[in-house]
């Protein structure tokens, strides 16, 4: 059971590319409540692990880009998945400490384990995006030129992170959908001013489903 203090708490989860932040940026604005995202907390949780308890992300905060990325597509998703698992309780903790009405978000928050946390469909949603929409948003992103500039073979290991990456999407948004929870899937066809609304339009707060 959890404590009230979560009880007020907002998530939304997803794939990279999909908008979910921006979208919880909206949703928390216009609600008038704080924002937390869980990729602004990434690094410093990553610091407060100690390898024993946390060996993927001692393993995925020390392997530089390139080697990263020339893992097997499966090993690079199961090393996201098992960096979040070990990650998470550093998440709900931050909740906590936030005291009241929050929406958090992040690829962090994975369907499973919000529900080991007992969080009901109704305080709870995921945004996924096409392998096409994300593969297009990602090469307009300045950022990520400048990531793979000193890797050899840029172009190889952007295709494989566009892999990754579509695949997590396809693993959440199946999880999500197994436990109950709903799935937005983002196309390019609906701005993100629409697919906010339609996210704030599925949640509410409390414990109720």
């Amino acid at each position: 059971m959890m404590s009230h203090v979560l009880d007020d708490a907002l998530w939304i989860g997803g794939s990279p590319c999909s908008g979910k932040s921006t979208v919880a940026g909206i949703i928390a604005a216009s609600r008038g409540i704080p924002w937390y995202s869980c990729d602004d907390a990434f690094e410093r949780h990553a610091a407060m692990v100690e390898p024993p308890a946390g060996p993927t992300l001692a393993k995925v905060t020390a392997m530089a880009v390139g080697d990263r990325l020339a893992q097997p597509i499966g090993v690079q998703v199961d090393d996201v998945i098992r960096a979040y698992h070990e990650e998470f309780p550093l998440v709900v903790r931050d909740i906590r400490d936030v005291g009241g009405a929050v929406v958090a978000e992040g690829a962090a928050l994975l369907p499973e384990l919000l529900a080991a946390l007992g969080v009901p469909p109704r305080r709870a949603a995921w945004i996924v995006p096409t392998e096409d929409f994300q593969r297009l948003h990602y090469r307009r992103r300045s950022w990520v030129h400048d990531l793979l500039a000193p890797v050899a073979g840029a172009e190889e290991a952007f295709d494989r992170w566009m892999s990754r990456d579509a695949a997590f999407a396809r693993l959440i948004a199946a999880q999500a959908r197994d436990l109950g929870y709903h799935v937005i899937t983002v196309d390019g066809t609906a701005t993100v001013a629409e697919i906010a609304a339609a996210v704030d339009g599925l949640l509410a707060y409390g414990s109720g489903c």
